[in-house]
Parts: C-alpha cells; sequence; structure tokens
C-alpha cells in the first residue's frame, strides 16, 4: 500500500500533466478556429495594413509555440492579459463575474445535500415498499426535466410570488449578502433539480448496498438497532460513493449555471463567455474556459484525496 506522500504525490503529478494538456487543447482550439480576430475588431471597411498593425499590437503575428508559452506563463501568473473587447483585464473580468457563478453553484450543491440524502435514506431503509417507489418516481421525474426548461417553470412560478422572490435582478453580495442569496434561490434550484435526482440515485444504491453486506448482518446479531447501524456503520462505509458523485455533480452545475445564468438574466461567466465567443476575444474566452477547467480539475484532485482518506485501500499499488 502506498504511503499518503506517495499517494498525494502521484495525485499532483497528474493534477500538473492534465492542467498543461488542457491548456494546450484550449490554445489550439482557439487557435485553429477560422477567422480573423483583428479583422472581426476593427470591421469589414478596415484596410489590410490597418489589420496588420492590429495583428502586430496584439501580437497576433508571433510563432504558435510563442505565443502558448506566454498564454500559459499569463495564466499561471493569473494575468491572461486584456480583454481584446472590454480593454480591461481578464482576471478583473472574471474576478467581478465569479462570485454569481460560484455562488449560484454553492447554493445548489447545498441544496442537492439536504434534500437528496434524507430521500435517499429514506427509500433505501425500506426498498421495494410504497415511499420507495414514489421516491424513485420523483426521482426519473426531476432528472427529466433539463435545468433551462427548470428556470422557466420557476420564473413562471415565482412572478405570483414576485413580492417574496426576485427574478431578473441581482444584488452583489457587498451590498446587501441576504439579497444577493435571495436573488440566487430560484436559478440555483433549477440547476440543482436534475442533479437531486442523479445524488438520490447514486445514494439510495450505495446505502442498500451496503445493508446488505455481511458487516450489517453480524451487527445485527449483536443486538444494534438498525438506525445505530445505519449511522454507525453504513453511512460511514458508503462516503467514497457520496464523494465521488458529490465531485462529479458539483462540476456539471458549474456547467449547467452557465445556461440558467442566460434564463435569470444575472451577470456571471455565461453571459461573459457568450459575448467573448461572439467578440472573438481570445484572452478573455480561454482564460474564461482554462479557469473553469482548472476548478473542475481541482474538484477531482480534492475527491480522490478525500476518498483515500476515507478508504485507505483505494492507495493500494
Amino acid at each position: 500500500m502506498q504511503s499518503k506522500a506517495g499517494y498525494l504525490t502521484g495525485k499532483l503529478i497528474e493534477l500538473i500533466l492534465t492542467l498543461l494538456l488542457v491548456s494546450l487543447l484550449v490554445f489550439t482550439a482557439f487557435s485553429i478556429i477560422p477567422g480573423d480576430t483583428a479583422r472581426v475588431m476593427l470591421g469589414p471597411q478596415a484596410s489590410e495594413s490597418q489589420v496588420d498593425l492590429l495583428r502586430a499590437q496584439l501580437g497576433l503575428d508571433k510563432p504558435l509555440p510563442v505565443r502558448y508559452g506566454e498564454w500559459l506563463w499569463g495564466l499561471l501568473s493569473f494575468n491572461p492579459g486584456t480583454s481584446y473587447a472590454y480593454n480591461m483585464s481578464v482576471s478583473e473580468l472574471i474576478g467581478q463575474r465569479l462570485p454569481v457563478t460560484l455562488g449560484m453553484s454553492a447554493i445548489a450543491m447545498v441544496m442537492v445535500i439536504i434534500i437528496s440524502y434524507p430521500l435517499a435514506i429514506l427509500s433505501a431503509r425500506k426498498p421495494g415498499r410504497l415511499g420507495d417507489q414514489i421516491c424513485s418516481v420523483i426521482g426519473h421525474v426531476l432528472f427529466a426535466i433539463p435545468p433551462y426548461v427548470a428556470s422557466l417553470l420557476l420564473i413562471l412560478l415565482a412572478s405570483s410570488l414576485f413580492s417574496l422572490l426576485t427574478v431578473g435582478t441581482y444584488v452583489k453580495p457587498s451590498d446587501d449578502f441576504l439579497g444577493y442569496v435571495g436573488c440566487l434561490l430560484l436559478p440555483s434550484f433549477a440547476i440543482a433539480l436534475p442533479k437531486i435526482a442523479m445524488s438520490f440515485k447514486f445514494l439510495r444504491s450505495s446505502i442498500i448496498e451496503q445493508r446488505n453486506a455481511d458487516y450489517v448482518r453480524t451487527s445485527k446479531s449483536h443486538g444494534l438497532s438498525d438506525l445505530k447501524i445505519l449511522v454507525r456503520h453504513v453511512l460511514p462505509n458508503s462516503n467514497v460513493s457520496s464523494i465521488t458523485i458529490i465531485s462529479i455533480i458539483l462540476s456539471d452545475i458549474l456547467g449547467g449555471s452557465l445556461i440558467v445564468e442566460q434564463v435569470f438574466n444575472l451577470p456571471g461567466l455565461g453571459r461573459l463567455l457568450l459575448s467573448a465567443i461572439s467578440r472573438r476575444d481570445f484572452p478573455l474566452l480561454s482564460g474564461i474556459v482554462f479557469y473553469l477547467a482548472l476548478i473542475t480539475v481541482l474538484l477531482y484532485f480534492i475527491s480522490d484525496i478525500a476518498s483515500s482518506l476515507a478508504d485507505p485501500r483505494i492507495r493500494l499499488k
């Protein structure tokens, strides 16, 4: 069995190599997209000399390996350059929009946990019974609703509760934290609905699997109640599956939030990303994609470490 230090070192190496590969793919993809950024910025009426001059100013006339090295160094130093369209630092632009996307993702994840865990425990205690069947049907229905459809339904619902729930407006956390949380509740719930169903399904299966294990029958023979067995043994042994599915769901939530932001008119990374695509703003576009990929890779890295701590057998050679 590997030591904790050796396992951690191996995972760090994997993390670094993954990020380097992601950076190379992102840079290559955006470099080979048809179209000329300088031409898009200047418009069709600009002369070739004006376009060539702007390309030189933006560094677009340099060889690809040189541009990749400069771009990668900028990412690593958290200074990926200046946005062509906004004439602002990419880091500053992302920093302004990140609280919206991360806030929605965090609230959605809390909703997933506090709803799916009790439902999974309730359903798995008596599988096949009426309660389990009702929970399973609800889970299938929620899983079938895309986030953007859930967003539209929630907006229609909130229109009759407009005095209680704010739709289409954004409050900065520095101005009013409760207002900030309030304006993100509905979009977060729209994102969380299918993820609640996903988490419920995996957790229910994991709990049922653990309840059928030999150690549960041994615990019952020793006189332990079902509740004690559930709390002391079944749930802790389900941690590895729980950690894995939570990391997968959280990464999905980050991607789903980009779509929901458009429906609820929130100034998050989703709107910024679409603006960068339409304007061929390479520094901003690549910066958003890379940093979202960085957050996702870090989530899986943390998940691997947490899983190894919950179950040391994962560190087998």
